[in-house]
C-alpha cells in the first residue's frame, strides 16, 4: 500500500455488512456477578490521546471473510502494533458489524463513520470516528449492546510471529 506523508493511504468507509474487532485487556472487561470476566467494558472504548479522534479497531474482512481464521489473522495484525508484540491470554477481541456501530451512533445523535486507516504493522487497521469520551452513554451502549460477541485470545489460534 502506498505511503503518503509518512502514513499509509486509504481512509475509505467500510461496508456496512463487514465487521471490526476491538482489543480489550482483562482490565477493560466486564466482571460478572460470579467474578468471571466477560465482554468489553465501556472503558474498552475510551479514546486515548494517541488515538487522535478515532477509536482503533481492526477490519476483519480485510483478512478474508468473517470466519475464525480471519479473526485470528486480524488479531495477529493488531499484535504487531503493540510495543511488546504479544497478546495477553486473558485479553479478548470483541467484534461488531459496521452497520450496528453506525446505528448506535444515530441513537446518540452522532454521525459515526468507520473507515479503513492502515498503520505500520496492521494493514487492516480501521477507526471509529466522530464521538468523544464525553459520550458516556454511547460508550456504555457500544460495550453492552453492540460489541457483544468476542473471542478470548487464548482460544483464537493466533499465528505465531514470524
Amino acid at each position: 500500500m502506498a505511503q503518503i506523508g509518512g502514513s499509509m493511504a486509504a481512509r475509505k468507509a467500510l461496508p456496512d455488512e463487514d465487521h471490526v474487532m476491538r482489543f480489550a485487556p482483562q482490565s477493560r472487561q466486564i466482571i460478572g456477578p460470579d467474578g468471571e470476566r466477560g465482554g468489553p467494558s465501556p472503558a474498552a472504548f475510551e479514546l486515548r490521546e494517541a488515538d487522535k479522534g478515532g477509536l482503533s479497531v481492526t477490519w476483519v474482512e480485510y483478512f478474508g471473510g468473517f470466519d475464525r481464521a480471519s479473526r485470528s489473522a486480524a488479531a495477529a495484525a493488531h499484535r504487531e502494533t503493540l510495543r511488546e508484540k504479544r497478546l495477553p491470554a486473558s485479553a479478548i477481541f470483541a467484534w461488531a458489524k459496521v452497520a450496528e456501530i453506525k446505528a448506535a451512533g444515530k441513537v446518540y445523535r452522532k454521525a459515526i463513520r468507520v473507515v479503513h486507516d492502515p498503520v505500520p504493522g496492521n494493514v487492516g487497521h480501521a477507526e471509529i470516528r466522530h464521538f468523544t469520551d464525553d459520550d458516556l452513554d454511547l460508550l456504555e451502549y457500544m460495550a453492552s449492546d453492540v460489541f457483544t460477541n468476542y473471542d478470548r485470545v487464548n482460544a483464537m489460534d493466533i499465528p505465531p510471529r514470524p
